[in-house]
């Protein structure tokens, strides 16, 4: 059977536990070495105005930070909105914006799950089901089939005037992760 990336996150009160864990400890001044890869995203839903704080992995993709996601939040972030960033016990004013770009996105989490190799399940959130190593066709079927995305992350001074207010948008908040 050939390689199927799929979506692989605990559920429930496993996942409820998990992210307030995170959020404690993203919080703290100096969070240890976990805040390397974690960090707190802080952004208001578009249509309920609730606040969230969500706990997040980051990467680096091209020199840009990113989030790799496929959580009903992330589309919050379409068209680009202001947030918070708490990363490395620091927290600083950044954007969110959603890469719109499936090719994009499927060349990006395969790059990811090459450089990170057999952590890259668990960093990413997702599973290998099947023979092998997923390829680009892969990663393309399960951005299209589970919504994986990317969030890239911009500081303040980077994000145009136009991005830098919530939208209203019909595709809202999901869950709070």
């Amino acid at each position: 059977m050939n390689p199927v990336v799929v979506r692989d996150l605990p559920e429930g009160a496993e996942r409820a536990a998990a992210d307030a864990r995170m959020r404690e400890l993203l919080s703290r001044p100096e969070p240890g070495p976990v805040a390397e890869r974690l960090a707190l995203l802080h952004f208001t839903g578009r249509r309920s105005g609730r606040a969230y704080t969500v706990p997040a992995g980051v990467h680096t993709l091209g020199g840009a930070l990113v989030v790799a996601t496929g959580s009903g939040w992330r589309h919050n972030f379409a068209g680009g909105t202001a947030g918070e960033l708490t990363w490395r016990g620091q927290r600083r004013p950044v954007g969110f914006a959603l890469v719109d770009d499936a090719e994009r996105t499927a060349r990006g989490y395969l790059e990811l799950y090459r450089r990170y190799g057999e952590a890259a399940p668990r960093r990413l959130g997702i599973a290998v089901r099947g023979e092998g190593a997923p390829g680009l066709a892969e990663f393309r079927e399960a951005v299209a089939r589970h919504g994986l995305s990317l969030v890239e992350v911009t500081h303040v001074t980077d994000v145009p005037a136009e991005n830098s207010a919530p939208t209203s948008d019909a595709e809202n908040e999901r869950t709070p992760r």
